[in-house]
């Protein structure tokens, strides 16, 4: 009986044993609520990159400092271009100064109709401008980078199309210099590009990236929010991916010019980005 009893309690212990608790290793300030924030990788160190910090609203993007941190070290100001443009700042995932910190890029629409676009590529520890692409007779789409000839060096790829609006784009191939290995090793899980051309007339492509099998929908909104078409609703291989919109609805019918959004979401990820449609 005492054996049985015994055992009895055994059991009782090992299947209700209470798991070890989770030690709180940082708590933040408040935050003000204006504010996005989350975390990205930035810094190099040895093999591996770090993460920090970011905040952003209307008027400056922040990384904030080493460690656990909500104090900013690094702040860069929007242009009033850059706010007409919707804040697209981003990430190049490269280091292209050799600090062992990555670059970011921003979008900037340089005239009053939004069709104007340019870019430039910063160092956000300098303020420093590292490449632009600025013209009042092109608009130019978001830099990506690659080694396309596999000469070992990063080429940056940019497209542009003419200003007005001439329905043809042209490319611009740029060479570094530089070496892939300052690239970061794990690559956002997710990605949506900037659509091109853009603008458009009569259709752009879309361009998404994801790193595991997964539901893709990407839908296009009108400025005022509502639903033009469901340009796909499927399941997607990992990898690259694109679609093309048309310019027209779920009926079939032409839109006017305008701004338009395409979102795209998959599992918890939601991103919507815009672009222009030029009758």
């Amino acid at each position: 009986m005492k054996k049985k009893l015994f055992l009895l309690l055994f059991i009782f212990i090992l299947v209700n044993k209470v798991p070890a608790q989770w030690q709180n290793i940082w708590s933040s300030g408040s935050i003000d609520g204006t504010f996005a924030s989350g975390w990205f990788s930035f810094e190099k160190s040895g093999d591996i990159w770090l993460s920090r910090l970011y905040t952003t609203d209307s008027v400056s993007f922040h990384v904030c400092s080493t460690g656990f941190s909500i104090t900013p070290e690094y702040t860069y100001n929007f242009t009033a271009g850059e706010k007409a443009a919707g804040y697209q700042f981003y990430s190049l995932g490269y280091d292209l100064t050799g600090d062992g910190k990555v670059e970011f890029y921003t979008i900037s629409y340089d005239d009053a109709s939004g069709y104007l676009q340019s870019f430039k590529i910063i160092d956000i520890t300098t303020g420093n401008i590292v490449f632009q692409k600025k013209s009042p007779d092109y608009s130019y789409s978001y830099p990506t980078f690659k080694d396309l000839n596999g000469d070992g060096l990063l080429e940056c790829v940019v497209a542009k199309n003419e200003f007005p609006y001439q329905n043809k784009y042209y490319y611009e191939i740029y060479n570094t210099g530089i070496t892939g290995v300052q690239s970061m090793e794990q690559p956002a899980k997710f990605s949506l590009a900037q659509n091109f051309p853009n603008p458009f007339n009569p259709e752009t492509k879309i361009t998404f990236t994801i790193t595991e099998r997964q539901n893709v929908s990407i839908k296009i909104f009108n400025i005022q929010g509502e639903l033009v078409k469901t340009l796909l609703t499927k399941e997607f291989q990992k990898g690259d991916h694109e679609v093309v919109w048309n310019g027209k609805n779920e009926f079939g019918e032409q839109q006017p010019t305008g701004i338009y959004f395409y979102e795209m979401r998959s599992g918890s990820f939601t991103q919507a980005k815009k672009m222009i449609l030029l009758r």
